[in-house]
């Protein structure tokens, strides 16, 4: 009980630092924050949702002491989904079933798309209405853009006044995008630090044989992207449900470019130039990783192949 409470301790006290840490006002801080829900998805794995729940409540506390409000929207963002995805993570294993690292992908896309269009829903209520309040925040951008150097030259010919609206209309797509690459990292992170911790109980599984989305997914992303053609708030919703479904099948594509290379001369080589490609003209080939990921998807490229060992990356 006391090593529970220990860990539970010690987990929401770093998940509510990092939480806070953009506060600074420092850029290293924005990019850790990032990590914030990591520390309570190990609790969650390894010592069981009790210990997640309360390292929740403690990083919560520790939110709050920066400003009262924070402490709620740690819950709703960092912690909810944390609990979540540790606690299906540790329940696959703990209930000796063949963990599906795709479900759990389909998992983290889910919960992003949920979490953005409950922000956008927020908003529109808070404003009343959706157009109103991508008309005030248009007009709030717009005001802040006048006034930083080299704004317009930013927008390119395009006027700010029409530039403002479009920003704001690509803010939820952003934030799905950035969403699931979050939850993504940090639920492998989690995964492995608790694996080699001995708390996770079996093998995390080989990624690039097995992360293959469920089939449903590829039937939303379909919907999705047609969706797109929708006017006004159906347009907002429907692409952030695409970028988000896009994404993960990008990840999907990466797996399957890692299986195919397994077994090759030059792996190594081949796979550095593809993540410098990918940091380099990062997100564009993105685009590329998830035309695999569908293909793969649609017809298993990795099918023929033969299993590899468990312990590849």
């Amino acid at each position: 009980m006391a090593q529970r409470f220990l860990i539970a301790f010690g987990a929401g006290l770093a998940a509510g630092v990092l939480f806070v840490l953009p506060a600074k006002g420092m850029m290293a801080g924005v990019w850790l924050s990032i990590l914030a829900p990591m520390p309570l998805m190990i609790g969650c794995m390894g010592y069981g949702l009790p210990a997640g729940v309360g390292a929740s409540v403690i990083g919560a506390l520790v939110a709050s002491v920066m400003q009262p409000a924070l402490g709620l929207v740690f819950l709703v963002s960092t912690a909810f989904p944390a609990l979540l995805l540790g606690w299906l993570t540790a329940h696959v294993f703990s209930g000796g079933r063949r963990l599906s690292p795709g479900f759990l992908l389909a998992a983290v896309t889910a919960l992003s798309v949920i979490a953005v269009w409950g922000t956008v829903a927020f908003a529109g209520a808070s404003f009343g209405g959706l157009d109103a309040a991508a008309n005030e925040i248009a007009a709030s951008v717009q005001a802040v853009l006048k006034n930083l150097k080299g704004a317009e030259d930013a927008a390119g010919v395009m006027p700010l006044d029409e530039f403002a609206p479009l920003l704001v209309a690509s803010i939820p797509a952003m934030m799905a995008f950035w969403s699931v690459l979050a939850l993504s990292l940090n639920l492998w992170l989690a995964a492995r630090v608790t694996m080699i911790s001995g708390q996770l109980g079996e093998t995390w599984p080989d990624l690039p044989t097995h992360l293959v989305l469920p089939r449903l997914a590829l039937a939303a992303f379909a919907i999705a992207t047609l969706a797109c053609l929708l006017p006004g708030a159906g347009r907002v919703l429907a692409s952030s449900a695409a970028v988000a479904l896009g994404v993960a099948f990008s990840l999907q594509g990466v797996a399957a470019i890692h299986r195919l290379t397994m077994e090759r001369q030059g792996r190594v080589g081949l796979l550095s130039l593809l993540y410098f490609v990918i940091f380099i003209l990062f997100p564009l080939p993105l685009f590329v990783l998830a035309g695999v990921g569908v293909a793969d998807n649609v017809k298993p490229l990795r099918r023929s192949l033969s299993n590899p060992s468990p312990n590849n990356p």
